[in-house]
């Protein structure tokens, strides 16, 4: 999931810096719950983040941008404070948060069960897992089951790993039809280049991930197949912080009545991942 910088989103962030110096308060949320939501630096929401993971937070030089932080700025401002980002290595975020060196993070952060033993997840965006394939191949995918026996590139360290296993077994193999062929790689941009080079007819990746490389480079990839996984992106805090996060969920859910939240999502080409924010909507 974690892939190259990109360049080109100066306005993105002057959006942010703009964001982060207004002091509206949040809409619809109780002065008794503001006032017990405290964080580490009065006044201030600080926000931990791995800026690699385009289109939702990446560097421009030396500029923050992308979909979450103006999410988390806009959050911020509606919750009447100030905004710093913290950032770190993505292994490193949820000790982080954790340990109360930052409030909350945002990075493409996916709400599961065991997270949820150390952090609440406020649950703003569904991204999905998708195949995808390039432009001369589309034809050999019409039916799940024509991925049976491809050679599919896909990440090791991604949740999407054991989902292309699980699909394998489910589609393919209890069908009797060829195994999945799965190829792990050590990155996304990895599992990429192995599509490129024909080592791999399909690659699995986020569709906001496809969604920002289509449009760097257009005509390169195209997505086939149906949706493989389905995981909510959050804001994560720590476990228990619960007037914060209610704070959150209230900014976030204003953002989703008044479009301000689609609008943000429509700029970065990921539209389709809208939905209301819920807490620790996963169960199992």
């Amino acid at each position: 999931m974690r892939t190259t910088k990109f360049i080109g989103f100066v306005a993105a962030a002057a959006t942010i810096a703009l964001l982060a110096g207004c002091s509206t308060p949040a809409a619809g949320g109780s002065p008794s719950t503001k006032e017990a939501a405290s964080t580490i630096a009065k006044g201030t929401l600080t926000v931990g983040l791995s800026p690699d993971f385009p289109p939702m937070e990446y560097l421009d030089g030396d500029k923050l941008v992308g979909a979450e932080p103006e999410v988390i700025a806009e959050v911020a401002n509606r919750m009447g404070l100030k905004i710093s980002f913290v950032q770190q290595k993505y292994d490193q975020l949820m000790n982080s948060v954790r340990t109360g060196r930052v409030d909350v993070l945002v990075s493409g952060v996916s709400d599961n069960v065991d997270r949820q033993k150390t952090l609440d997840m406020v649950d703003y965006y569904d991204s999905t897992a998708r195949f995808f394939t390039t432009p001369n191949q589309t034809g050999n995918f019409k039916q799940d089951t024509d991925v049976c026996g491809a050679t599919v590139a896909v990440a090791s360290n991604d949740d999407y790993y054991p989902a292309v296993l699980e699909h394998s077994k489910k589609v393919c193999e209890s069908a009797g039809k060829p195994a999945i062929k799965v190829q792990g790689t050590d990155s996304g941009a990895t599992a990429r280049l192995q599509l490129e080079q024909g080592r791999a007819a399909l690659a699995v990746q986020g569709a906001e991930n496809i969604a920002f490389f289509k449009q760097k480079t257009p005509g390169k990839y195209e997505i086939v197949l149906g949706v493989l996984l389905k995981q909510p992106f959050s804001v994560a805090l720590k476990k228990g912080n619960t007037p914060l996060a209610q704070e959150v969920q209230k900014a976030i859910q204003s953002m989703y009545d008044d479009g301000t939240l689609e609008k943000i999502l429509t700029k970065y080409g990921i539209k389709d991942g809208l939905r209301k924010p819920v807490i620790n909507e996963v169960t199992g």
